[in-house]
């Protein structure tokens, strides 16, 4: 039968050849997914299985999280259906090895991966090695999951300081000075104002540099 639906998929559509409504659900949230698509799994409730069309379009909204319980609409023709679904998905993520102070700066002996649900997980939590050094922006006890709101880049450039500036664009470069109005780290955008009093804005690039563009 499989070889059927492969020799005849492009000439016509049966209701054989049709994957069931959760097997298609599945591989959409797999290609969302590439990289957790081994570990993800979905719980699609009794009362929306039954759709008028075997092949429905599938969408989620622009904004939707990557996974959790979550609503998606599922079209047939004119008609549209809405879609509960829980995603869940298994994969690495970081938590604190032991106490970390606010204000410290943190280092690899303080945090360690874990693996488990990442569904259940709050916001913003670090599903890659968090990019050290960081500042705590509080005290963390052991254990705690890692949340990107819990630090803060280490301050590259300070507020007051006159700092080198780069104006950038098509064909040419000009340096100059300038006095900055806010603390940044790297790859974070900062005012700046001219010796003129002339108010812009600046980004740090990893090469320390604040280009203005």
């Amino acid at each position: 039968m499989r070889l059927l639906c492969i020799t005849l998929g492009g000439l016509l559509a049966t209701t054989a050849c049709a994957q069931p409504l959760s097997t298609q659900l599945l591989h959409f949230f797999q290609q969302r997914e590439p990289n957790y698509a081994a570990t993800l799994s979905l719980d699609l409730p009794t009362a929306t299985r039954s759709l008028p069309c075997s092949q429905p379009q599938l969408q989620l909204p622009s904004n939707s999280r990557r996974w959790g319980p979550l609503t998606l609409t599922a079209r047939c023709g004119k008609q549209v259906t809405v879609l509960r679904v829980v995603v869940k998905v298994i994969g690495t993520y970081y938590q604190s090895r032991q106490r970390i102070e606010q204000g410290a700066s943190i280092t690899a002996q303080q945090i360690m991966p874990k693996i488990g649900r990442l569904d259940t997980l709050p916001r913003a939590s670090w599903l890659t090695p968090p990019p050290l050094p960081l500042i705590a922006l509080q005290t963390i006890p052991a254990g705690k999951i890692l949340t990107k709101n819990q630090f803060r880049q280490p301050w590259v450039i300070k507020q007051g300081e006159t700092v080198p500036i780069t104006f950038s664009g098509r064909g040419f470069h000009i340096t100059g000075r300038a006095v900055a109005l806010d603390n940044a780290g790297i790859n974070q955008t900062i005012r700046i104002r001219l010796a003129t009093g002339q108010r812009l804005t600046a980004r740090l690039n990893d090469q320390h540099e604040l280009i203005v563009q």
